[in-house]
């Protein structure tokens, strides 16, 4: 049976595959994530995808552009493609969310993936970000994430070292070690 839960101890969460981009003919990814206090991933957007952030249970703390957003169990708030956003928990009590990918994304799914298992293996900083950038590279072009407004001027040595762990193969050392069933 194929793993369905992974868990990221550097930023104390856990991310459950509910439905995948294979599962649905690539109409959409659904993930239910478990979140602890968390700063969560930094401000970025995907241009391939819109993503729906649907909570469970507690609060989840979302921002979206310059405007930040507080859900509630029972909210949701779509991300339209391309536009920057962040999610986070400042609250010392556990949220349960689900994401919904649209379409689905392959990509994103393999970037958890690597990111959690990267993070099991010790191979993070603490706040959860690959110690290689080789590895970040790679996680970061394939889930299709963007860095907006002054952060993006790294988007071509991102892209670079993406190529690079193409050519010597990282990339495919961080697919089939994290994302093979």
């Amino acid at each position: 049976m194929e793993k369905r839960t992974f868990v990221n101890p550097a930023i104390n969460d856990a991310a459950t595959f509910l439905k995948t981009a294979a599962e649905t003919n690539g109409a959409y990814t659904l993930l239910e994530i478990d979140l602890g206090k968390s700063d969560g991933p930094p401000l970025h957007y995907h241009k391939a995808f819109s993503e729906k952030f649907q909570v469970q249970e507690g609060i989840l703390y979302l921002q979206v552009g310059k405007q930040k957003k507080i859900l509630k169990a029972g909210e949701s708030v779509t991300v339209p493609a391309g536009t920057p956003h962040r999610f986070y928990n400042e609250a010392n009590d556990q949220v349960k969310f689900q994401i919904t990918l649209q379409p689905g994304h392959t990509g994103m799914e393999n970037f958890i993936k690597i990111f959690y298992g990267l993070a099991a293996d010790g191979l993070t900083d603490e706040k959860g970000k690959p110690k290689k950038f080789a590895h970040l590279a790679v996680a970061l072009i394939i889930s299709d994430s963007n860095a907006p407004g002054w952060m993006s001027l790294l988007s071509p040595l991102i892209r670079a070292a993406a190529r690079r762990a193409k050519k010597d193969g990282t990339e495919k050392w961080l697919l089939d070690r994290y994302c093979s069933a």
